[in-house]
């Protein structure tokens, strides 16, 4: 025998509720997957620039020629490698664009604190060829940032070290090798 009586389906109210535990639950699914492809770009953009910055010193013992990297002044998405010193560069021989919503920056205090004193945003970054030595500048950075975010990256040559290691800051400015 069947119960005439019985449920056949869902309340509306009931639709309603679980409409809206999956909205909340979406919802906070896509603001951890932005801080995800946040973290990602910035790493990517960290590891762009240190392979920039070195195949800039190959280039410049190869060619027994100064070159400069700078940021074009008017896209901060923009590293060019120039010839010449960075007081008197003659062309560009390359460039690298970030992707994304990464961009240089150059007036976050925490930068020069943490990872060196001469941001190479302000006035680019000079590779001398030296001979059996890299042509790298001794020590300084380029920062990125993925948007507003707090999550930063970093190419960065210390004096102590031969090449430009990647690096990320999380909020704190405390640095870390990726």
């Amino acid at each position: 025998m069947r119960d005439v009586h019985g449920k056949a389906g869902m309340t509306l109210s009931e639709v309603v509720l679980v409409i809206a535990i999956m909205g909340i639950l979406s919802g906070m699914g896509v603001s951890g997957f932005q801080s995800a492809i946040a973290n990602a770009r910035t790493k990517d953009a960290a590891y762009n620039i240190a392979s920039f910055m070195e195949w800039t010193a190959n280039e410049s013992r190869r060619l027994s020629a100064t070159l400069c990297v700078k940021v074009d002044p008017n896209n901060a998405k923009l590293l060019i490698a120039y010839n010449g010193s960075c007081s008197n560069t003659t062309g560009a021989i390359d460039t690298l664009i970030l992707e994304g919503a990464c961009r240089v920056i150059s007036g976050a205090t925490c930068h020069a604190e943490a990872i060196g004193n001469t941001n190479f945003a302000t006035n680019g970054a000079e590779f001398i060829p030296k001979q059996g030595l890299s042509a790298a500048p001794t020590e300084g950075f380029f920062a990125v940032q993925y948007g507003n975010r707090e999550i930063r990256g970093a190419a960065a040559k210390a004096s102590n070290q031969n090449n430009f290691s990647p690096l990320m800051s999380f909020e704190d400015c405390l640095w870390t090798g990726i």
